[in-house]
């Protein structure tokens, strides 16, 4: 392995003037310094592109680029495609990264060089910036008794699932990836998708690399929420296929994983659950108050009462993996129910 490696990091942005500098500022002033910056402008319409401009006219690590609105599957696909590193990194121009972040990759590169590790994890922090009254939280490694930080782990395959739980394995924006290997098996975004898409590069990646998975058991990217985005979910066509699709492949890909078990697969259902009942979410209202709700309706009593949701919603249940009243909601196969006690926990959540 070089001693010191390129490693690539791509931000796409897109009307981003009111934080990207945040974002860039941690970006150059990373302590390790041989990067290359490479920024793809998803068609702004604000001053995002003249910051960039700046930031680019005092650092040379920085490359700038530019296309009308596509899309962030298409804009790092862009990135992709023009980096040059020996490994690749991910930041939103939303979030943050710790100063110390790449620096912590390419010393755990250096101490499993020998090993054959697919792609290297870190924790985050989840910074909520709109409701700071919810507070912020940090996830990392959950061993033993409770949570330890300053530890390097290799993890098995089958810990994707347990990684997911944590809100760490879906994210690509907390991992370092050989970009070799990317650009060798053409990994990419899936353009076509609005949701799931960082999930299923993950593990596309992971199926063209049959390594395990190094942990960086410290948070060191900030997920920055920044808008009110609890109560009402953004809904595209199709999300609700491309959900159901990518959990199916997860819980395959889980099973076939060596060493896994039956906790394992049961942690990715109930995560395939609750992001299944997101989407009829978003599905009920943007319906709701349109000619369309009819067929809408037909959808949602479809999904709940279909025989691969109750059957997962039980084992789930079973496995205490599901509180007691969203399951009895969920059960009665009427989405309504559940939708008029998610509105009460939402209003006393704040």
């Amino acid at each position: 392995m070089n001693a010191n490696p390129k490693i690539s990091v791509v931000i796409p942005t897109c009307d981003s003037e009111n934080f990207i500098s945040e974002c860039l500022d941690a970006t150059i002033n990373q302590t390790y310094t041989n990067l290359e910056i490479l920024i793809v402008d998803d068609g702004s319409s604000d001053s995002t592109f003249s910051i960039l401009q700046t930031f680019a006219n005092r650092d040379s690590r920085i490359k700038l680029f530019r296309h009308p609105n596509k899309g962030v599957s298409t804009t790092r696909n862009k990135g992709i495609h023009n980096a040059s590193g020996d490994y690749i990194v991910f930041f939103d121009a939303d979030d943050v990264p710790e100063l110390d972040l790449v620096e912590s990759y390419v010393k755990a590169l250096h101490e499993w060089q020998e090993k054959q590790v697919a792609f290297i994890c870190t924790g985050m922090f989840f910074d909520n910036q709109y409701n700071k009254y919810v507070g912020d939280k940090t996830y990392i490694l959950e061993v033993a008794h409770g949570y330890i930080e300053g530890e390097n782990y290799i993890l098995s395959r089958s810990s994707a699932a347990t990684l997911a739980w944590l809100k760490l394995f879906n994210f690509v924006t907390n991992k370092c990836y050989n970009l070799e290997l990317i650009k060798k098996n053409n990994i990419l975004f899936d353009e076509k998708i609005h949701i799931g898409e960082d999930l299923k590069f993950n593990l596309d990646y992971l199926d063209a690399d049959l390594g395990n998975i190094g942990m960086i058991n410290r948070p060191l990217y900030h997920y920055v929420k920044r808008t009110n985005n609890s109560l009402s979910i953004s809904y595209h066509n199709m999300d609700l296929e491309d959900t159901k699709a990518i959990y199916r492949r997860f819980i395959n890909w889980e099973v076939n994983q060596k060493n896994v078990t039956i906790d394992n697969t049961l942690v990715v259902k109930a995560i395939f659950i609750s992001d299944w009942i997101s989407r009829l979410t978003a599905l009920y209202e943007e319906h709701r108050y349109e000619k369309t709700f009819a067929a809408a309706k037909k959808t949602l009593r479809d999904d709940i009462q279909s025989v691969e949701f109750q059957r997962m919603l039980k084992e789930i249940y079973k496995a205490k993996k599901i509180s007691t009243l969203r399951y009895m909601c969920l059960r009665t196969g009427v989405f309504e129910v559940f939708y008029f006690f998610r509105g009460i926990y939402q209003i006393l959540k704040g």
